[in-house]
């Protein structure tokens, strides 16, 4: 079987680096060169269109993407889908995804990690049918990352200062809005200014993965329709990794969990993977547990 190697050239890291060397590495380190692995080098428009090729490709059994965790989310989606392994380079802003698998953030580094990694089974999320590996959300997360998304995140410290310029916005006017909530028969009704699904439970550290990606569970955040000042709190307990602990936010793991919304409300939208879509008025989250092959250093899915 052929190894694809795709790399995203516009992920924040490659941007300062030679693509078609570092490409060459890569199939060098990992695919034993030409012939017998596949380099495409792409932006981003091209990324979906190169990604459902190689899921029909009988030939292809391992997609190594190079990219931020739009990118990888792609991946894996389209590895889910058609059985393939998927390899992971951090070339993004965060690479959370990369964090959760154990990955040196270094992209030499985590080549040689790869090259000496195998096969594991890990998690992936469904909302709906659409394959996810980080997390659902409706509420603050959602407008955060639309807001954020009209300006310059192209490299980790212009995200972040993206990130701290709008908000102060959602902060100022945190959304409130109904949900019903579904895990097995219990139902509960809430007001709420976010509610999130992840793929297993996220961790302590400020940046927001999860250290253990096969504990076949999804992470269910409720944060209570709360004030300025609280939403304010709320954020600072995220940056110092101590979210879990905030009295406004209730944490609950499950297989699976359905979120239905009762009322229209004025933004209907939600991020999937950090891409904003239409909101439905009912998601069915759906871990599948050992639903996707990775390859992976002997670190993942330790917490650490």
């Amino acid at each position: 079987m052929r190894m694809m190697i795709l790399l995203n050239k516009d992920g924040g890291t490659i941007r300062g680096m030679e693509p078609e060397e570092f490409g060459d590495h890569v199939a060098s380190a990992l695919g034993g060169g030409a012939d017998h692995a596949t380099v495409r080098l792409v932006h981003g428009p091209e990324l979906i269109d190169t990604l459902n090729d190689a899921e029909a490709d009988e030939d292809i059994g391992t997609i190594v993407a190079g990219g931020g965790d739009g990118t990888i989310s792609a991946a894996a989606a389209a590895c889910f889908r058609s059985n393939k392994i998927l390899g992971v380079l951090p070339l993004g802003t965060m690479n959370l995804y990369a964090r959760s698998i154990g990955l040196p953030m270094d992209p030499h580094e985590a080549v040689d990690a790869l090259a000496a990694a195998s096969p594991k089974p890990v998690d992936i999320g469904t909302v709906n049918g659409r394959p996810f590996i980080h997390q659902v959300s409706i509420g603050l997360h959602e407008q955060l990352v639309s807001l954020r998304s009209r300006l310059d995140t192209s490299t980790r410290f212009r995200k972040i200062t993206s990130t701290l310029k709008v908000l102060g916005d959602v902060i100022k006017d945190p959304p409130r809005f109904p949900v019903e909530t579904l895990v097995g028969d219990s139902k509960r009704q809430s007001v709420v200014s976010a509610v999130s699904v992840s793929n297993n439970l996220f961790g302590t550290s400020p940046v927001p993965f999860a250290p253990v990606i096969d504990a076949g569970v999804l992470g269910v955040y409720h944060a209570k329709a709360i004030s300025s000042p609280r939403v304010f709190r709320m954020t600072l307990d995220a940056a110092r990794g101590a979210l879990m602990t905030n009295p406004y936010v209730d944490v609950e793991s499950a297989a699976s969990v359905t979120l239905r919304f009762p009322k229209k409300r004025r933004r209907k939208h939600a991020a999937i993977d950090g891409e904003i879509v239409d909101l439905e008025g009912e998601l069915e989250c759906i871990c599948h547990a050992g639903g996707l092959r990775i390859l992976a250093p002997a670190t993942a899915g330790d917490d650490g």
